[in-house]
């Protein structure tokens, strides 16, 4: 099943309605607000969706938000729409995730926030400090 270009997803977390432009397979999908994932495998148990039939712009919404084929409106001004399968649409984006997860060779001690150390740069840096003339012992 193909991704759609654009998805309308309310946070499964925090409630608050995420707008993605663009779906991008291998990118996890994040929430605005909270920074929760979005797509996870227990979104099927609580979340409904539908796809533009002209746009196919993709809608996850809780089961209790108001939604209805032929009232609702698409972006595109659309109100025909199509029943989206959750369970495919969340498998195809989370495979994808996870075979790029399992291709990183950045091991269990990788830090994406702070950089390794720097052993010729760091005597350097501290030199600066360890020579200020204003400062006396």
């Amino acid at each position: 099943m193909p991704v759609e270009k654009s998805l309308l997803i309310e946070c499964p977390a925090c409630g608050i309605e995420n707008l993605l432009a663009d779906i991008v397979p291998g990118v996890p999908a994040i929430c605005n607000q909270c920074r929760e994932a979005l797509l996870g495998p227990n979104l099927v148990e609580s979340h409904t969706g539908h796809s533009c039939d002209i746009c196919s712009m993709a809608f996850v919404l809780k089961k209790e938000t108001g939604f209805s084929v032929g009232e609702s409106e698409c972006q595109c001004g659309s109100k025909d729409f199509s029943p989206l399968e959750l369970d495919l649409f969340v498998s195809d984006l989370q495979s994808t995730i996870e075979a790029q997860d399992s291709d990183d060779d950045d091991g269990d001690d990788f830090d994406w926030c702070r950089p390794g150390p720097d052993v010729t740069s760091e005597g350097d840096y501290n030199n600066v400090f360890d020579d200020d003339p204003g400062f006396s012992k």
